[in-house]
């Protein structure tokens, strides 16, 4: 037969187990994985913004993802750059960051026309939960995301834009 003293020893080790148990989950927000939120793809000559229906050819162009909201919990980006027109000095293929920053790619075009740029990301991360993110229009534009798999997301841009 068990003494009440035992039986007072056993509640409070259960308590404590429990109490253990709640703080150790109330933190658990701390690893949900968080996508950035890309708000525009913006274009600049001469050290000024111009808008994608007036971008001046035979001008370096510096083009920039700009995020609204950065990501959380992603360890490596990787963007592939492409687009219908034909312009030199813009890196296409794959490229990698460590860092949540507005990744940004530089081009020259010698031909007037409206083109259309796309920028696909690739984001691997680890967390709790795959990320779900609504698709959004940009000017000219759209953003659309994919929880592709359960270690990455993916996201699409779109941009129009028009050489002069």
């Amino acid at each position: 037969m068990i003494s009440k003293n035992m039986n007072r020893i056993f509640l409070i080790i259960g308590m404590v187990i429990a109490g253990a148990f709640a703080v150790s989950c109330d933190n658990d927000d701390d690893y949900n994985v968080v996508l950035p939120v890309y708000q525009d793809v913006v274009f600049t000559q001469g050290g000024t913004q111009v808008s994608s229906r007036a971008i001046m050819a035979d001008q370096p162009v510096t083009v920039t993802l700009v995020q609204a909201k950065k990501g959380k919990g992603i360890y490596r980006y990787n963007y592939i750059w492409s687009s219908d027109a034909e312009l030199q000095n813009f890196q296409t293929g794959q490229i990698s960051s460590n860092y949540d920053t507005d990744p940004t790619n530089t081009f020259t075009a010698t031909t007037p026309g409206n083109y259309t740029m796309t920028i696909k990301v690739r984001y691997d991360y680890s967390g709790n939960k795959a990320p779900v993110a609504p698709s959004v229009e940009i000017a000219n534009g759209t953003v659309s995301y994919n929880a592709a798999g359960a270690l990455y997301g993916e996201a699409t841009i779109i941009k129009e834009f028009t050489i002069r």
